[in-house]
């Protein structure tokens, strides 16, 4: 007999059952506050999948014995796969203020979330719906869940998307100049004060304009996997080529530079680092480096730059540090 397909692992079905595994215990903690019960609710709505991986997790639960030390029990009687679910989504009601006699409240618009990283810093959340964002320096977002749709406002920063698939409710990016619409895939936004640009990691996006386009229709772009287009308030660009994973070098501590002139590599550095970088002259700020530079190490970059473009740092009185050519 076959049983190729019984043994196949689900990655998204078993990162489910861990998060659901993670809310048993949560839950059962007595420092378990009404906000932890609220971001329950959210979660348990938000996919069907979770109640399926809540279902599985009581089930394993009930089996090692540990459902009788929960607060309260699933109904025991409860036979078949379609009762023990309902019996485990009874369970969950009873944390979440009669999360089953009040549908109406899950199922309704939510507040929107929050999300920021300070200077320098990068970090990843996983959302209610199973999508993931990871947070580039100094990025700010909010998110929304709406009835038809899960909307991002990106207000600064850079954030690398895995949206989980929900033809039900597309997820939708607001960059300001543009928008851009998922179903399911990876993509980077990276919004600047003057422009933003949209790289896609895999599957498919749609840009589309935002703001007065007057008499014409708003411009809009499909972008597949290593495409990026560039938007501003002037409009949509032409989509182009690109390699994503120069793009996404920042998700590993890296910039990676091929023939980038010098004052924009410096800029790169700017938006991780408070200190002031300062190139000397523009010549100099044009001249082209490659390299794969640390992020987080700004002194290595400078020492690469001295063996390779023959560029020396200085230490200035404000700590601001002037690049000039090395005297020979």
């Amino acid at each position: 007999m076959n049983t190729d397909n019984k043994n196949t692992i689900d990655p998204f079905a078993e990162r489910m059952e861990e998060q659901a595994a993670s809310w048993l215990v949560r839950l059962r903690a007595d420092n378990v506050s009404e906000q932890d019960q609220q971001q329950f609710a959210l979660w348990l709505a938000a996919n069907p999948a979770h109640t399926t991986a809540m279902d599985n997790m009581l089930e394993l639960w009930d089996d090692l014995g540990v459902t009788q030390h929960m607060p309260v029990n699933p109904p025991r009687q409860l036979v078949g796969r379609r009762q023990r679910t309902l019996g485990a989504l009874a369970l969950a009601a009873c944390f979440v203020f009669a999360l089953f006699t009040a549908p109406q409240w899950l199922t309704s618009p939510t507040e929107p979330t929050y999300f920021s990283t300070q200077l320098g810093e990068r970090k990843s959340v996983e959302l209610a719906d199973g999508s993931v964002m990871t947070l580039n320096t100094n990025s700010r977002l909010q998110v929304e869940y709406l009835d038809s749709e899960r909307r991002v406002k990106l207000e600064r920063g850079e954030v690398f998307f895995e949206v989980y698939h929900n033809t039900a409710r597309p997820f939708i990016v607001d960059i300001g100049s543009a928008e851009v619409r998922v179903l399911g895939t990876a993509f980077n936004i990276m919004r600047g004060s003057e422009s933003s640009h949209i790289t896609v990691a895999s599957g498919v996006v749609r840009v589309t304009e935002l703001g007065n386009t007057g008499a014409r229709a708003p411009a809009t772009e499909l972008l597949y996997a290593n495409q990026s287009v560039a938007t501003d308030d002037n409009g949509l660009r032409r989509p182009a080529q690109t390699q994503a994973s120069t793009v996404l070098a920042w998700r590993d501590g890296n910039i990676v530079a091929q023939a980038m002139p010098l004052g924009q590599l410096v800029a790169e550095l700017a938006r991780y680092h408070g200190a002031r970088i300062i190139v000397s002259d523009a010549s100099l700020a044009q001249t082209t480096v490659s390299g794969i530079f640390p992020i987080d190490q700004p002194e290595v970059i400078l020492k690469a730059l001295e063996h390779s473009i023959g560029v020396q740092g200085v230490e200035l009185e404000d700590s601001s540090i002037l690049l000039i050519k090395t005297p020979l």
